[in-house]
C-alpha cells in the first residue's frame, strides 16, 4: 500500500502557529535525551563497580566493558545527532554523503537492522542530507527484529527499503512525516523535523506499506 504524504505545499504540513520553534526545541531535546540516557547511565553503573574497593577483578573487568560498550554508543548517536539535527556547517552547506554513512554504520551498530548503502560518497546539500538521517534511522527502527535496509538512488531522488522478520511504522510516524503536530511525541520529532525540511524545499516523501516490507521515498527540487 503506497502512501502519500501530505503535499508540501498545502495546508495540511506543518503549521507553524500550532508548534513554535522553542516547543520544537524541546521535543528534540527530550528525544536526544532518551537517546542517550541509556548508555550514559551504564557509563555511570560502571564508574560505580569500579569506585567499589570491594569488588574483585572479574567484576571489575565486567564494568570497564560496560563503561566501553556505553561510551561507544554515547558518541555514535552523539555523533549522528550532530549530524542529523545539528547546525554543522551553517544553513546551505553540503555535507559528505561519506560522513553520513559513517554516521549511519555508527547508529546501526546499535539496532539490529542491517545497513546497505547505494549511495554515492560525493558532497551534497545539507538540508536532504539531513532527511535522509532521519529517514534511514526511523527505517532501523521499523525493523524492531532485524532485518535489512537498503538505501538507493542519488541524494535528489532517494529510496530506503526495509525488509525483515517483523517490519512495522507507527502511526505516529507517519503522522509526523506528514506534518501532523498533533500529539507529537518526542520520539519522532526529527519526523516532523524533515518534513518541515521536505516543504521548505518543495519536495515529496511517500511511504510504502506492505505485509513484509516498508518503503521510504523522498524527493527534492534542490534548485529550490
Amino acid at each position: 500500500m503506497s502512501e502519500a504524504l501530505p503535499d508540501s505545499n498545502s495546508a495540511e504540513t506543518v503549521n507553524e502557529a500550532e508548534l513554535d520553534s522553542v516547543a520544537l526545541s524541546a521535543l528534540l531535546s527530550s528525544r536526544v535525551c532518551h537517546d542517550l540516557i541509556n548508555p550514559v547511565g551504564a557509563i555511570g553503573s560502571g564508574l560505580d563497580v569500579l569506585d567499589d574497593p570491594d569488588m574483585e577483578g572479574g567484576m571489575r573487568d565486567a564494568a570497564m566493558d560496560l563503561i566501553r560498550s556505553g561510551a561507544g554508543k554515547a558518541i555514535d548517536l552523539l555523533s549522528y545527532a550532530r549530524l542529523a539535527y545539528g547546525a554543522a556547517g551553517g544553513y546551505g552547506a553540503q555535507i559528505s554523503l561519506e560522513e553520513a554513512k559513517k554516521v549511519l554504520e555508527g547508529v546501526y551498530r546499535h539496532t539490529k537492522a542491517e545497513l546497505t548503502w547505494g549511495l554515492g560518497t560525493e558532497l551534497a546539500p545539507k538540508e536532504a542530507v539531513k532527511v535522509l538521517l532521519i529517514l534511514a534511522y526511523a527505517a532501523a527502527d521499523s525493523a524492531p527484529r532485524g532485518g535489512n535496509v537498503e538505501i538507493s538512488g542519488k541524494i535528489s531522488d532517494f529510496r530506503i527499503h526495509v525488509t525483515g522478520k517483523r517490519v512495522m511504522i507507527q502511526d505516529g510516524l507517519v503522522n509526523a512525516l506528514g506534518g501532523d503536530v498533533n500529539d507529537l511525541a518526542p520520539k519522532y520529532t526529527p519526523a516532523l523535523i524533515a518534513a518541515k525540511i521536505v516543504a521548505e524545499t518543495g519536495g515529496k516523501m511517500i511511504i510504502q506499506r506492505e505485509e513484509k516490507s516498508v518503503t521510504f521515498q523522498a524527493s527534492f527540487d534542490l534548485g529550490a
